[in-house]
């Protein structure tokens, strides 16, 4: 049996809460659920045990009135600021007394359009988790990316098989290009775990030895009214407000990922990408369009710049394939690799300042901003894109980056020919103009 353990902590002022602003995750609407009622009534049935929710104590009220009639939710309350990994800790506690007993773990804000994702996780997750493995659920949707970390797993996922994570990077530490460029895999976690509450317990005492005292002091000290567990604030306040990757997973051993949506890991037909740049350029309409294909698409497109990675590993030392620099007013570009078809190039643009970019014809792009985010202009129409998302622009339209923060923004660049390679006229499709002009 799965015990659920649902994370519905706010950072949320006491102030904001008592003027009515609700945490996303509790933000309802007649014969619309929250993401906090939808998660637990995804975890319930007949595998699952009455679910453990942790909170902070201003949002009981609310926490209570949503839950599932009858399931026998049981609340663990935060003093005030949630802290994750403490929180994860405390219902844990909860189950010190059966060790074996299995928990699945999920954030409130957890949004699953197929419940049957993670169904099939599930079923995967529960051998491996028996095993005494911590699995970690991840994806490579960057554009649904929630903030849980990077992922970096041995091999591509298949089947929803878990594989072995060989280092986890925490939300606040992103992957670098020349990480990318060594042929790992990278998912984008959920926050969503699988685990024993013995090897959980254990891996907390190993590895975070100063999250484990004070929790287990603020659950033993806690007192209990209303029906819910109130942690004692004395204790629980030393603690850092931090994620279970960053406190725990990133030095525990044991850990597996498994891919939710499998179907992205499909290399693409790049032939499909020619078909939809010979349409004619319908604007806001036609990029919106572009944009609802790829995110509806079976084979979407990311998963072809990461095979194209992964070959860049392969390639011999004295012929790795890294052709030329530039340095200019706006920040500096990159041609990293050249072949038959394709071209990877990455772009870094200071602070306030922007390109526009002449695209080719016959020659889709993909861009990944790997630090920072942009602001990616087609026409009349702008797009922001954050650190690990990736945007498509189509075939033979001009566009416009630009980095609006106060740091560098470093872009990677896919450019696939439909049926030549690029040429080096491609570097010169570059203007420099200020930022905040289009």
């Amino acid at each position: 049996m799965l015990h659920p353990i649902i994370l519905a902590g706010t950072t949320h002022s006491s102030d904001a809460l008592s003027s009515g602003m609700l945490p996303m995750h509790f933000e309802d609407a007649p014969g619309l659920r929250s993401r906090y009622s939808d998660i637990l009534a995804r975890l319930s049935g007949d595998i699952f045990a009455a679910p453990i929710v942790v909170t902070t104590q201003d949002c009981a009220s609310v926490a209570r009135r949503q839950a599932k009639p009858g399931a026998g939710t049981r609340l663990i309350l935060e003093p005030d600021q949630h802290k994750p990994a403490a929180a994860l800790l405390s219902a844990v506690l909860s189950l010190q007394n059966t060790p074996h007993a299995l928990v699945v773990v999920a954030p409130a804000t957890a949004d699953f359009e197929d419940a049957g994702q993670l169904d099939q996780a599930l079923c995967q997750a529960i051998p491996a988790a028996q095993r005494g493995e911590i699995v970690m659920l991840g994806q490579r949707r960057s554009r649904d990316y929630m903030g849980y970390g990077s992922l970096e797993v041995t091999s591509i996922p298949r089947n929803t098989t878990p594989v072995a994570v060989s280092r986890i990077m925490p939300a606040d530490r992103q992957t670098s290009l020349s990480n990318l460029l060594v042929g790992n895999h990278q998912l984008c976690g959920m926050g969503i775990y699988v685990a024993r509450v013995d090897m959980l317990l254990a891996a907390y005492k190993f590895h975070a030895s100063r999250v484990f005292l004070p929790v287990k002091n603020a659950f033993q000290r806690g007192t209990t009214a209303d029906g819910a567990i109130h942690l004692d604030q004395g204790y629980y306040g030393r603690v850092k407000a931090q994620s279970f990757e960053k406190a725990v997973a990133q030095r525990a051993r044991s850990v597996v990922a498994i891919q939710v949506d499998t179907a992205w890991t499909e290399y693409s037909d790049w032939d499909r990408d020619a078909a939809l740049d010979r349409r004619p350029d319908l604007g806001l309409v036609g990029w919106e369009a572009d944009r609802l294909e790829e995110q509806a698409a079976v084979h979407p497109h990311a998963a072809d710049m990461m095979a194209i990675y992964q070959s860049l590993a392969t390639v011999p030392a004295g012929d790795t394939p890294v052709s030329s620099s530039a340095d200019h007013d706006w920040g500096r570009q990159e041609t990293l690799a050249m072949g038959p078809g394709f071209s990877l190039k990455r772009l870094v643009v200071k602070p306030g300042e922007a390109v526009r970019l002449r695209a080719e014809a016959g020659a889709a792009e993909h861009w990944v901003v790997v630090k920072g985010d942009a602001l990616i202009t087609l026409g009349s129409h702008i797009r922001r894109i954050w650190e690990t998302q990736s945007a498509r622009i189509p075939a033979g339209r001009s566009r416009r980056i630009e980095n609006s923060g106060s740091t560098p923004l470093h872009m990677v660049q896919m450019q696939v020919a439909s049926s030549t390679p690029p040429t080096p006229s491609t570097n010169a499709g570059i203007d420099a103009i200020p930022a905040g002009f289009a």
